[in-house]
């Protein structure tokens, strides 16, 4: 079979395809089928779950185009389907995340509690995982975990700069994609990142129109 090939960039146009990305479970099936097919099985594993719990979840992602089949095995008289997520990665498209509109409030609304809701419950997957491991004699080893909230008046000329580093950063991450083979073996991280200006009413009236 032809080796499927990734887009780098599915842009999301609609409110309903945003809104079946953007539950916690469903992004995490994407992002684990961005670096290799897998089976619903295979992906209950990673996630700790039931097949059963995830079998809806990968029907919606394939009918909104999010995840493809992409092979099929037999395995002991029993068919094996393999699913691929369609890109590298996914964007919303900037006329959704407007406050001008109700749609657009969703959109906003929607967005946000998916990447704090997915990070909080990949947060505690991840722990628990870790834990399981140690427990059935893993090693110990270096804890890599970094999670903060700061808060500074700088001038716009130094977040211009901040915003350049932090998009550098996060296209180097992104650029980081598994070849065949590696000289080490590979780990899951993940980049959330929140940078935006914090405005505060002012408690003044308005000036007339």
């Amino acid at each position: 079979m032809e080796q499927f090939q990734l887009q780098e960039v599915l842009v999301i146009t609609d409110l309903e395809s945003l809104r079946v990305i953007a539950d916690p479970l469903r992004t995490q099936i994407v992002e684990i089928l961005i670096f290799q097919p897998a089976t619903v099985k295979q992906v209950a594993d990673k996630l700790g779950l039931a097949p059963s719990k995830l079998y809806y979840h990968f029907n919606m992602l394939e009918q909104a185009g999010f995840i493809v089949m992409v092979e099929t095995r037999m395995v002991a008289n029993m068919q094996e389907k393999y699913y691929r997520a369609v890109a590298y990665a996914f964007e919303l498209d900037q006329s959704l995340l407007t406050f001008h509109t109700d749609e657009g409030r969703d959109s906003v609304n929607t967005l946000l509690n998916n990447i704090l809701d997915t990070t909080k419950e990949d947060i505690f997957r991840s722990f628990q995982a870790r834990l399981l491991a140690l427990d059935k004699g893993s090693t110990e080893g270096e804890k890599r975990f970094m999670l903060t909230r700061q808060t500074n008046q700088i001038p716009e000329s130094r977040a211009q700069e901040f915003m350049e580093k932090l998009q550098a950063m996060l296209v180097e991450f992104s650029q980081e994609k598994p070849a065949e083979e590696t000289a080490e073996p590979l780990k899951y991280y993940v980049f959330t990142v929140a940078f935006y200006p914090s405005i505060y009413y002012t408690g003044e009236e308005p000036d007339e129109v």
